[in-house]
């Protein structure tokens, strides 16, 4: 009897053991974690130690912005753990690419991979100025001369995948042409330019009462004052400044409406993500449109990248759902 208890202790202990390595608990040596599987896409794996490598370059160019030591703050630890997510995405997607390119056979051969890596990596010290300086700003990104070779070639392949798939789209005159018109505004001899002012409110029924009282007399300026929510415009009157007609940053309700309205006139309420405005143009400096045969090739090359791009996705959604892939999010 004792030694069946102790046969079922030593059985559970091992099954202990299993359960413990696959939870990642044991062999936590630096080499045991830089082997650890974050991803499997079809059968091959990506495992942390190409994610660090990678992570550790998305790390470098967002200081670059925020400054160092930014992913060491608490407050970004969300941010963090998003962009290891996004990262992860993407490094699926390379291995998706590169299998298909693979499979469609439009890997270069090895000597012709090789000779173009070597150009762009060429260009790329006459571009530091040296071979040192390069050097010295792959240590900052914390690579190796071999992690960025094979970056590059794994550009070079993605690039000759995406042309291939892509190389039979055109633009018809009739994309160009609505693309021309849907567009007018980026196409004029000069930018069009308008001086604005506006009054928020939350509502409609605010947005009436004010414009009612404008209808009866009171000052545009005045209502901006005493009723408007926006705090960048309302101490002056409403005012916005000048806004360019392509200006992608307002709301397109409020442009719109903004470009109708005469010089002058004050607007009915108009909706936009923001609540709801009254909105006044002060001034207008408009130019006629470029005529459609200067910028046709112009507006093509942008239709064409961008249906290759629709293309593109389409095809690695395609792609994608027809290979095993399997994220380990937990393990990053």
């Amino acid at each position: 009897m004792g030694k069946i208890k102790r046969s079922i202790a030593i059985v559970l202990f091992l099954t202990f053991l299993v359960g413990l390595t696959g939870c990642d608990l044991i062999a936590k040596t630096p080499e045991g974690i830089k082997n650890t599987v974050v991803a499997k896409v079809g059968n091959e794996k990506i495992t942390r130690g190409d994610f660090d490598k990678r992570l550790s370059l998305e790390k470098t160019r967002y200081e670059s912005y925020y400054g160092e030591g930014f992913f060491d703050k608490k407050e970004n630890a969300e941010y963090l753990k998003e962009i290891k997510e996004k990262l992860l995405d993407q490094m699926v997607e390379e291995k998706v690419y590169l299998q298909k390119a693979k499979e469609l056979n439009v890997v270069p051969d090895e000597k012709s991979l090789n000779d173009e890596v070597q150009k762009q990596i060429d260009e790329a010290i006459k571009a530091y100025g040296d071979e040192k300086k390069f050097n010295d700003q792959l240590s900052k990104l914390k690579i190796t001369i071999d992690d960025y070779k094979e970056l590059v070639k794994n550009s070079i392949i993605f690039e000759k995948l995406y042309d291939n798939q892509t190389k039979d789209i055109k633009a018809t005159d009739e994309e160009i042409n609505n693309y021309y018109h849907e567009n007018a505004y980026d196409y004029t001899e000069k930018p069009n330019v308008m001086n604005v002012s506006h009054i928020l409110v939350n509502t409609e029924e605010e947005a009436k009462k004010v414009k009612e009282e404008i209808d009866k007399g009171l000052k545009f300026e005045d209502a901006a004052k005493k009723y408007s929510t926006d705090p960048g415009s309302k101490d002056k009157g409403g005012e916005l400044g000048d806004i360019y007609y392509n200006d992608k940053n307002y709301d397109n309700n409020f442009m719109l409406a903004a470009i109708a309205l005469p010089v002058g006139k004050i607007s009915s309420p108009v909706k936009s993500q923001f609540g709801y405005h009254i909105i006044k143009v002060n001034k207008k400096t408009e130019y006629p449109m470029v005529p459609l045969e200067k910028v046709k090739s112009e507006i093509s090359n942008i239709l064409i990248e961008q249906k290759k791009s629709d293309k593109f996705q389409k095809l690695v959604q395609e792609w994608e759902k027809k290979i095993s892939i399997k994220k380990y999010t937990d393990r990053l």
